[in-house]
């Protein structure tokens, strides 16, 4: 065949890469079936089929079953561990979000493999079974039994699929599960079982693939193997892109496409690991430019971490309380500092080991547990540092140097691998951090600049200056002085404006920028930490391992580290400490057994992930609350148990007003006849949602000083053009203004820097952080907190922290919040969210506030508290106040006029009064009964 594209075209490489895309297609088709019923992407898909496929060998070799029996046998253990798998960790965390359900996942992956490694063993290296074997040649190309297996099995299982989907009630209920599970569940489908049906099918793909694979593979059935491993899943997971993850038909088509890629390129191309490196970069343009049609998971806080609870009020100021964590982080030095002197040479590099591993975690800690953002290919940054610092030491740089050089490294390649986590997160971030990893172990280590043409690199006598650290003990000792270092750092970034704005935008993106930070800067700031982190960590690791090659930075390891920080506590400093000593310590003591190395890692992450969250620190965390606990109460008489769910301050609810205004006789100065031009302006804004209009050239004006309300049936447009305003929404025409200044195409964040505060209806804010923090974070917008002056604990720091403080107690203590300043704002009521949101805007001094629905969620007496508090607040800042209220006698007895919305337009506005007995506002939206528009009983 003619050459096409420079690529050597045979027939027998066509045919090959058929047979491939045919296995790629299937293992595609079961992904986008589980992602469609429970959108999530199953890593143990295809530790599924591996463990039946490891099963055939041993029936028909060892049991002398005949292949027609085993492979019904395995086929129907796959469908078994599929069901057991979603009713036994799917079902548990069913209302989990999908991350942690994908990380669930991974530890089921682990444990299946384990139990491969403990099947009996097969005493001869026989080739794989295959019930056909005979061999003939059509088109160049040998046609062996696995050949005909997969021209035999792979049509009918597609086939078969499409019919089950499109022609049986059950497919049918699981298309319309996966559409719409709300609307599925009132048409009386189960979407559990559903999921269930689902798990079952893809263990049966999943099994039936796994079976063609390792017989096209040719594989000795003595060893044990991973069916799909990152580089296979990959290939599949590349395929359900291109589909989507919704289209079987697509993926199906990709898969074979796939297949016959990978064959010319592998067939043409000297580097196999080239073909790795394409697929990357397809993963890479697949999510950046079609990302946005693949349904995502729910926003929100996903930290695995516990919380903290706060010190008892009666011992706060106590003298030991203060010293505690000093007192048991210097315990622990002393123990590191002394146990080298007790062990072995072989020990201390174990330990050694240990201490870089908990660095690692610290990454992992900084990316995943603070900033949100999931990384499966973590492990690629420590090779960076590793390899990096060989390749320094190699071209006669000091090792010290090398190491240094290698850190800054990590940092330029985290930020340039981080940078598409501005515009993609959540499961597609896994899977493109995934493909860095896969590529960076297939073709990026391999260069010369890395393994200078050979497969192991050197480095020598590691030295700095004077300092020799050749020995085990000494080598030990600087890799303490560095996790010390490391954790000093880190421990600094979190309890600064840094780590605050992290979890900010890990908990509530929206609300963050509200509050003038940047997610763009909070993520990339993340990215680069945790690849600084890693790299040196990985340098580090260079200068212990001595002599090693790119396969010590395999794909695998990056899960395990990620099971490693889950284990120990996910968002936690001591967390990754422990996971490290816990993952590479047990198997230790079991002289490093695969079985103990994998019951420490991925089945233990599944273990605290069903029944521990918060890892091996939460056991810490409930030791040091038991003694603070115990503490407090011998301090003080026992008082009665604060409920989780806290009610709104008393001083709040008694507030007084600040204006006093009535309906029809605002209080607030000025009418827009006499006062200045708008705060704000939106004119002409349309938005579209697909083919719904959702606003129609909508106009309004809010002049300064003003407290105008927006009220509308549910549907009319209020929330959205709340969200133009903030620049969550971008219009489709139309113009917004804020003192007369064109915000339409300024990002939310920059507009909150000029003044404009937004709340939120569901008054989330940021579950993780308390209401002292989260004040804090709105105080970022009077001075942002720069990263190395935080993590160096610079002066500038320092002071702009004791500030920071000093002014969030202020007005903790000025809307009466005091009692509750260290709880967490997912442990307050909804009215106390409420305002621990107002002290925020307080914190912001926004000069033009939006409110949507401030009262949403909060009881009758408490919302009659709202109308003089925001008067209050409004007074307290000068402030212009869009509010959208449904509570009509508190919007019509505050307000100073009134934007009525219909159906996306403007139907009136005006004076409360006269908005009020407008035709068309009780005709859409109050109707005529005014039991209907005045509050009910007496105020």
């Amino acid at each position: 065949m003619e050459p096409l594209l420079g690529l050597t075209l045979r027939t027998d490489i066509v045919l090959i890469g058929l047979f491939t895309g045919l296995a790629y297609a299937v293992l595609a088709a079961g992904l986008v079936l589980v992602f469609r019923a429970t959108r999530v992407i199953n890593f143990a898909y295809g530790e599924t089929g591996a463990l039946g496929a490891a099963i055939v060998p041993v029936l028909v070799f060892n049991y002398g079953w005949p292949y027609a029996l085993a492979l019904p046998a395995v086929v129907a253990l796959g469908a078994i561990v599929g069901g057991v798998i979603e009713l036994g960790v799917v079902r548990r965390l069913f209302h989990a979000p999908r991350l942690v359900l994908l990380v669930a996942t991974i530890g089921v992956a682990q444990l299946l493999f384990f139990l491969q490694l403990i099947l009996p063993d097969i005493t001869s290296a026989t080739r794989y079974p295959v019930p056909i074997n005979r061999a003939v040649e059509v088109g160049g190309m040998v046609w062996r039994g696995e050949h005909f297996m997969v021209l035999a099995f792979v049509p009918a299982i597609i086939a078969g699929l499409t019919i089950f989907l499109t022609r049986t009630p059950y497919g049918i209920a699981i298309r319309a599960s996966a559409e719409n599970a709300d609307s599925a569940r009132l048409a009386g489908i189960s979407v559990k079982r559903i999921s269930t049906l689902v798990w079952v099918l893809a263990g049966v793909l999943s099994t039936l693939t796994a079976v063609l694979v390792r017989g096209m593979q040719g594989s000795l059935v003595s060893l044990p193997t991973v069916a799909v491993g990152p580089s296979l899943l990959l290939r599949a997971l590349t395929a359900a892109l291109v589909a989507r993850l919704t289209s079987l038909p697509t993926a199906l088509a990709a898969g074979v496409g796939i297949g016959i890629v990978e064959a010319l390129l592998f067939a043409n191309v000297g580097n196999p690991g080239t073909i790795d490196l394409v697929l990357f970069g397809a993963v890479l343009f697949l999510v950046l430019v079609r990302g946005r049609g693949i349904a995502e998971e729910e926003t929100g806080s996903w930290s695995l971490s516990p919380k903290v609870k706060a010190i008892p009020h009666a011992i706060r100021s106590a003298g030991w309380v203060r010293r505690l964590p000093l007192a048991a982080g210097g315990a622990l030095v002393v123990v590191a500092v002394v146990l080298p002197l007790l062990v072995n040479a072989s020990q201390t590099f174990l330990m050694s080991r240990m201490l870089i591993y908990a660095m690692i975690g610290l990454a992992i800690t900084v990316l995943t547990g603070w900033a949100g953002q999931v990384s499966l290919g973590h492990f690629a940054f420590v090779g960076i540092g590793a390899l990096g610092t060989a390749a320094f030491v190699r071209h006669g740089v000091p090792f010290g140097v090398a190491v240094v050089y290698s850190a800054a490294a990590g940092v330029l390649a985290a930020v340039l691998i981080g940078t598409p986590a501005l515009r993609i997160r959540g499961l597609l971030l896994a899977v493109t951090t995934l493909g860095f990893s896969v590529a960076a172990r297939a073709w990026i280590f391999g260069q010369d600049l890395f393994l200078a043409g050979g497969t192991v690199v050197t480095v020598p006598r590691p030295t700095w200056g004077s300092l020799d650290f050749f020995p085990q003990r000494s080598y030990y000792y600087l890799c303490l002085v560095a996790l010390i270092g490391a954790v000093l750092v880190v421990t600094r970034i979190r309890r600064s404006g840094v780590g605050r704005s992290l979890i900010a935008v890990r908990e509530n993106e929206a609300s963050a920028a509200a509050f003038t930070v940047s997610a763009a800067r909070a993520k990339l700031t993340a990215f680069a930490v945790s690849g600084g982190l890693a790299a040196l960590a990985g340098a580090l690791l260079a200068g212990l391992t001595v002599q090693f090659g790119a396969e010590m930075f395999d794909p695998d390891e990056s899960l395990r580290v990620v099971a490693m920080t889950i284990i120990g506590g996910l968002g936690s400093v001591t967390g990754a400490v422990l996971g490290a000593v816990y993952v590479i310590g047990v198997p230790a003591i079991f002289n490093n057994a695969p079985e103990a190395r994998l019951l420490s890692s991925g089945v233990g992450m599944l273990i605290l992930l069903l029944y521990f969250p918060g890892g091996l620190v939460g056991l810490v965390y409930r030791a040091r609350d038991a003694l603070l606990g115990f503490a407090g109460r011998r301090a003080r008489p026992v008082e009665p148990a604060v409920v989780k769910t806290a009610p709104v301050p008393a001083s709040v609810l008694v507030a007084p007003s600040a204006n006093g205004g009535t309906a029809d006789e605002p209080a607030t100065p000025g009418s827009p006849a006499d006062v200045p031009p708008p705060a704000l302006r939106v004119q002409d804004v349309t938005v579209r949602f697909g083919g719904r209009i959702a606003l129609d050239h909508a106009t309004l004006e809010v002049f300064s000083g003003e407290l105008i309300g927006l009220i509308g049936s549910n549907g009319a447009g209020k929330t959205t053009i709340m969200n133009v305003i903030s620049g969550f929404v971008a219009p489709a025409g139309g113009r917004v203004e804020l003192s007369g200044l064109d915000v339409t195409h300024l990002r939310s964040h920059r507009r909150a820097q000029l003044g404009l505060g937004r709340l939120f209806q569901d008054a989330r804010l940021f579950g993780a952080l308390t209401v002292r923090e989260s004040v804090q974070v709105a105080l970022e917008a009077r001075e942002h907190s720069e990263l190395v002056p935080s993590m160096l604990a610079l002066p500038p720091s320092l002071r702009a922290e004791r500030r920071k403080a000093s002014e969030a107690e202020d007005l903790v203590g000025f809307l009466g919040l005091g009692r509750f300043a260290d709880m967490f704002i997912s442990d307050l009521s909804t009215g106390t969210r409420r305002i621990a949101e107002l002290a925020c805007l307080l914190a912001l001094e926004a000069r033009v506030l939006l409110l949507d629905e401030p009262t949403a969620g909060v009881a009758q007496r408490e919302a009659e508290a709202f109308g003089p508090l925001i008067r209050r607040i409004q007074t307290e800042l000068g402030a212009t106040v869009l509010m959208i209220e449904h509570d009509i006698p508190l919007v019509m007895s505050i307000s100073d006029r009134v934007y009525c919305l219909g159906a996306g337009r403007v139907i009136a506005s005006g004076r409360p009064a006269a908005v009020r007995s407008d035709p068309e506002v009780i005709a859409s939206y109050l109707g005529t009964d005014d039991r209907a528009i005045l509050r009910s009983g007496a105020r």
